[in-house]
């Protein structure tokens, strides 16, 4: 049993009266300044034909589609099912161009929460827990993410008129894994409408970048493929892949991680504040921004629970 207790949002919010959820319009800002520093990224890139410039362009690029990751993985938190303004414009310039949606993300990142460290959680990898070169084999996989989240938008249509494929569909695409029917599931159906507008994008850049000879790989898709891989190792390490029977919030803190990583995780590996994911649990809603404070505050929180505890025991 677990030495402490987590406050409830309601007692969080009387320490930290600042904390709240996502804010659209703040997303698209973000999404505004990561587009910003990978133009810049390219400009540097072409400018200065070298190995390093071109080395520290795609590490940068890397780290900024992780951050659109974040940034759509906020997104899927909030409450509305309608696609309003803002959030159209964040599954667009932070989800497209990773490969997903909001739909999509919601579909399996909401199920992860619900059912962390059990045999529904899509995340629970447990060969993972091995360690060693089976976890480097299992990040790697990361690397056929460009590939396969592009597909889920390419086969939408497929999922749409052909029922018999819905199944395949959400198990391969969003991660399902309660192995029921879902032919007929509605948000199943719901996820490939909403990636219609996504294929027809992705046609479009695919016509663009043949007719034109742009040089995507080198600018876009080997940073997209050295993202995937941060983004598997991320997952990886996020939690202990061990089935858990407990569903106390202390017991999904205790076998969940914080990382870190100094200020290179901070713009690469961890961008936007993800790596504080044992608070991201406590309350998912709570927006990118407010993590930190809500990790230190914590800290301070569990450590004098704990030390009172110690205390009360030494006296019985």
């Amino acid at each position: 049993m677990s030495s402490f207790r987590l406050p409830t949002l309601a007692e969080l919010r009387l320490t930290l009266p600042f904390v709240d959820s996502a804010q659209p319009w703040r997303l698209v800002r973000y999404a505004s300044i990561d587009w910003t520093i990978i133009v810049l990224c390219w400009a540097a890139m072409r400018a200065m034909p070298n190995p390093f410039a071109y080395a520290v362009g795609v590490l940068l690029i890397a780290g900024r589609l992780q951050s659109f990751g974040v940034i759509l993985h906020d997104a899927c938190h909030l409450p509305a099912r309608r696609l309003s303004l803002p959030l159209a414009l964040v599954e667009a310039f932070a989800g497209w161009t990773i490969g997903s949606s909001i739909a999509a993300m919601r579909y399996h990142h909401l199920r992860h929460h619900r059912a962390v460290g059990t045999r529904q959680d899509p995340y629970l990898h447990r060969l993972s827990a091995r360690g060693g070169w089976v976890r480097r084999v299992m990040m790697l996989r990361g690397a056929l993410l460009p590939l396969w989240w592009p597909l889920r938008a390419l086969m939408a249509p497929v999922a749409l008129a052909w029922p018999a494929f819905r199944s395949w569909y959400a198990r391969g695409f969003l991660q399902d894994r309660s192995h029921a029917e879902l032919r007929r599931h509605p948000e199943v159906i719901a996820c490939a409408r909403h990636d219609l507008p996504h294929c027809v994008a992705y046609w479009l850049a695919i016509t663009a970048v043949v007719h034109w000879d742009l040089p995507f790989m080198a600018y876009y898709g080997l940073p997209w493929v050295l993202g995937g891989i941060m983004n598997a190792n991320r997952v990886l390490l996020e939690h202990e892949h061990v089935e858990v029977g407990e569903r106390a919030p202390e017991t999904i803190w205790s076998m969940t991680r914080t990382l870190g990583f100094g200020w290179f995780g901070k713009l690469v590996l961890y961008p936007r504040n993800i790596g504080f994911h044992q608070v991201h649990h406590a309350y998912p809603a709570l927006a990118l921004e407010h993590l930190p404070a809500v990790h230190h505050h914590l800290q301070t929180h569990i450590n004098q629970g704990i030390a009172s505890t110690g205390s009360t025991a030494n006296r019985t």
